[in-house]
């Protein structure tokens, strides 16, 4: 049995998801964010020392990170067509969205709330931030015009990794989300297939 440890609206979503696509036994812990500094509950930092979500319990092991759990759990429960082989066409196109949602998206997407938050005024930021999501959204509708997921004709673990991150870009558009992607129908098309798959659906009854 998988224990995935939870936070409201976070990267956990991205977990539940995976599960309910690999078909295994798993059960959910929550916890709560604090009111007023929006960090996890005491009750997440006693099983991740980071305090981040998502965490996992199995066999008497602790995973976190996103991606990490992604990739221990498709290595412990595959083999799985989630996880093309290293001979398959779209392998690399594979590998690199598992990783370039963390590692060069989400900065520039989150960029504009946290100098809100933190008050900070530039007129410079929010234009590098503009900048760079625009690029990666231009590409990525590129790709998706030519093919239905990410790494080719069929939904991979890739493809999770990278909803959620674009799924975060509507989230946080107060006004209007759904015209985040207006200028990128092949985006938007995307976002549609992956929502309507019975696995997501299933997931997301649980966030």
């Amino acid at each position: 049995m998988v224990t995935i440890h939870h936070l409201e609206r976070s990267r956990s979503d991205r977990i539940i998801w995976l599960c309910e696509e690999l078909g295994i036994d798993y059960d959910i812990t929550h916890h709560q964010r604090d009111p007023a500094t929006m960090r996890a509950s005491t009750t997440l930092w006693a099983v991740n020392p980071l305090g981040k979500s998502p965490a996992i319990e199995h066999q008497g092991q602790v995973v976190f990170e996103s991606g990490a759990i992604i990739e221990y759990l498709l290595s412990t429960f595959g083999p799985t067509s989630l996880s093309p082989s290293p001979d398959a066409e779209g392998y690399i196109d594979y590998l690199q969205w598992l990783h370039a949602p963390e590692a060069t998206m989400t900065l520039p997407i989150l960029m504009p709330m946290i100098c809100g938050t933190m008050g900070i005024e530039s007129e410079l930021l929010p234009l590098f931030a503009d900048s760079e999501t625009q690029t990666m959204y231009r590409y990525l509708n590129s790709e998706l015009t030519q093919r239905d997921y990410i790494a080719g004709g069929d939904f991979t673990a890739a493809d999770i990794m990278l909803s959620y991150t674009l799924m975060m870009a509507q989230a946080l558009a107060t006004s209007e989300p759904e015209k985040v992607f207006f200028e990128y129908p092949a985006l938007t098309a995307y976002l549609s297939r992956l929502r309507a798959r019975p696995a997501y659906q299933s997931a997301s009854a649980k966030f």
